[in-house]
């Protein structure tokens, strides 16, 4: 570790409780270069006073998260009770990707940035919005460079990638060990222990990703680079889903928070309705932010969503594209 997350930490256990569990996870231990803040966990039983000690800005999401800056860099904190057994893994989660690598770490990290551009075009990220985050993804990255890709050259994974997640079939168990038939859309098998499904995808869930691998796959063609498989792939807004898209929009980082918390559940009763694609992002305009649904049920959608935002006392709107 360098000094400077070194800094962060030490300086968050200070103020937090010297004998507080705080670790980096995330990106700051898997792709560091490519980081856009320091992602850090703190074991904390109260994250309102932890958010004042620091002086940072707490976010209502579940579990809640702290956004700040130390010494000049930005830090994102995750709160985790001292039961949050999922959420207090991603330390070890992150260490035993970068040791699962070893020596393909160099290919993981030239892919790398391609796979997250991948996802943010194709609006597949971020675990409240009906998907999973950048984790779940650098996972499924690492899975096959060590695996059935372990010859492919830095340059030219991207693609290869992309073929070898379009090959997935539904109910498949991805894990270091192997690919195998399981009763899950999607299980992604979380490295360290205990056995968790990193996904947790619903079956239309997987479904829109599976069927997005596919059409990566022939938007591509036979590029063979990186660059010139990314090059292919076009923004989801250039070309919608079929249906009517709702937008929800709010003005702040807290409305965002709360939303982004309630995201999960609202989503599985507008599936319930009838066929919905999630767009796995948040756009920024100004300082608020929008979220899009594609749905094939709007009027019933809309009253349903105007139905959660006003029971989650969420400071939001919704309209139609």
């Amino acid at each position: 570790m360098d000094d400077e997350p070194a800094r962060i930490l030490a300086r968050i256990r200070d103020l937090a409780d010297p004998r507080a569990l705080v670790d980096l996870y995330g990106s700051s231990v898997y792709a560091p270069s490519d980081a856009a803040d320091v992602d850090v966990l703190v074991v904390h039983d109260n994250a309102a006073r932890l958010a004042t000690a620091l002086g940072f800005e707490l976010i209502p999401t579940v579990p809640p998260r702290l956004h700040g800056v130390i010494d000049g860099v930005p830090v994102d904190i995750t709160v985790a009770n001292g039961d949050d057994v999922a959420t207090r893994s991603g330390p070890r989660d992150a260490a035993a990707l970068v040791d699962k690598l070893g020596e393909r770490a160099p290919v993981f990290q030239a892919a790398w940035p391609h796979v997250r551009q991948f996802v943010r075009l194709r609006a597949l990220g971020h675990n409240g919005l009906g998907y999973f985050g950048s984790f779940g993804w650098a996972l499924l990255l690492a899975i096959p460079l060590t695996g059935e890709l372990a010859a492919v050259s830095a340059g030219a994974a991207f693609p290869a990638w992309l073929r070898w997640m379009a090959k997935l079939p539904l109910h498949t168990r991805v894990g270091f060990e192997g690919t195998s038939a399981d009763p899950e859309p999607l299980f992604l098998v979380a490295p360290s222990p205990p056995t968790r499904d990193v996904a947790r995808l619903t079956k239309r869930g997987a479904g829109h990703l599976n069927a997005e691998m596919r059409a990566a796959v022939t938007a591509i063609g036979v590029a063979g680079t990186d660059d010139a498989a990314i090059a292919r792939i076009v923004d989801l807004a250039t070309a919608p889903p079929p249906g009517t898209t709702l937008v929800i929009s709010g003005e702040d980082e807290q409305s965002r928070g709360r939303y982004d918390g309630m995201a999960r559940r609202l989503l599985r009763d507008l599936e319930a309705l009838g066929p919905t694609r999630s767009w796995g992002r948040f756009d920024l305009v100004g300082e608020g932010w929008e979220h899009r649904i594609t749905v094939s049920k709007a009027g019933p959608a809309l009253e349903l969503v105007e139905h959660w935002l006003a029971i989650s006392n969420i400071d939001a709107i919704v309209d139609r594209a």
